[in-house]
């Protein structure tokens, strides 16, 4: 059992927006994918617009805009709380314990706003709300895969240790071309802190509570 403190966390990923504020007071320099819209696998359009999650953000990317809003990224645990805790029990996935393709963005959903089914796109945040977690937060499973603040180690008692201190950090919830397993809430993914995809973004947290 792992017990927390209290904190606040975004609600919703990073927008593009938020970012780009970052980017104006800071000078930091822009992500990959920051075309508002990019030709991307098979020539299908790539949109963008404020309202969708930053993607092409490395974990030093997604620190700085934290430390820059007051805050941090999530250790693992934070993120895991907010996605599956009910109070009682954990979740497998944020909505409940079945799989429910419609619930986040993912390859095989229709919502039009992550692109309809089998198409390569991020959603604005918050167009799943059916698939909100326990604390109310929106695309904890889909859209994009987040950084946490946590490198890449196994758990206390692991049969299997292992320990990536200094190699990889984690990322946590899936992204949007994936499917089915990838979005229960205890999968982790991992990538060096300097990796950076088109489905990879983050959320703000803040101590207190």
């Amino acid at each position: 059992s792992v017990y927390l403190s209290g904190y606040w966390i975004g609600k919703y990923e990073v927008t593009r927006g938020e970012y780009r504020r970052f980017l104006q007071a800071t000078g930091h320099a822009a992500p990959a994918y920051w075309d508002a819209v990019q030709e991307w696998y098979g020539g299908q359009p790539f949109t963008q617009t404020e309202d969708h999650p930053v993607v092409g953000v490395t974990w030093y990317d997604a620190e700085a805009y934290c430390a820059w809003a007051g805050g941090h990224l999530p250790t693992e645990a934070q993120w895991e709380k907010a996605a599956r805790w009910t109070g009682s029990y954990p979740n497998v996935y944020p909505w409940g314990n079945v799989w429910d393709a419609e619930k986040c963005n993912n390859w095989y959903d229709h919502n039009s706003a992550g692109g309809g089914y089998q198409r390569y796109q991020t959603a604005p945040v918050g167009s799943y709300p059916s698939g909100a977690s326990p604390y109310g937060l929106q695309d904890m499973a889909g859209n994009v895969w987040e950084w946490v603040a946590d490198w890449y180690v196994s758990y206390p008692g692991s049969t299997s240790p292992f320990d990536y201190t200094g190699s990889y950090r984690v990322l946590r919830g899936g992204g949007w071309f994936d499917y089915g397993v990838s979005y229960r809430c205890a999968v982790r993914y991992y990538g060096g802190p300097g990796y950076w995809n088109s489905s990879g973004g983050f959320r703000l947290v803040r101590s207190g509570g």
